[in-house]
């Protein structure tokens, strides 16, 4: 991308947005990556108002971020009874993690990590 010609806008609103187009914006970004340049500077160069420009970078890095898996909040908890394999209270957390509880005190601590984690 050697300049911004005026093909590339798509239209100038009455309060002075320029809109440019799709493929001005792609070209720009990947020009802007080849270069060594500041977005700032990058900008002033190809009389992009900076603002703009940040926008399309700003967007770009949303589409490529990865997504954060969402978890379940929900917690399984299970007493296990009389001749079962758990004794004390068992809690299997997001994420697959288990945590067993078969004292009064370690009970205690337990219900403290569920709260902390809710």
């Amino acid at each position: 991308m050697n300049d911004t010609s005026t093909t590339a806008i798509v239209k100038n609103d009455r309060i002075g947005r320029t809109r440019y187009r799709a493929d001005f914006k792609a070209g720009a970004l990947e020009a802007f990556d080849r270069s060594s340049l500041s977005g700032l500077a990058f900008a002033e160069q190809h009389g992009i108002k900076y603002p703009t420009f940040s926008s399309w970078l700003t967007k770009r890095c949303r589409e490529h971020a990865p997504r954060a898996e969402t978890t379940s909040s929900f917690i399984l908890a299970e007493i296990g009874s009389a001749g079962s394999d758990t004794d004390g209270l068992q809690v299997r957390l997001p994420g697959g993690a288990i945590a067993t509880a078969t004292t009064p005190g370690a009970t205690a601590l337990l219900a403290q990590l569920i709260r902390t984690l809710a």
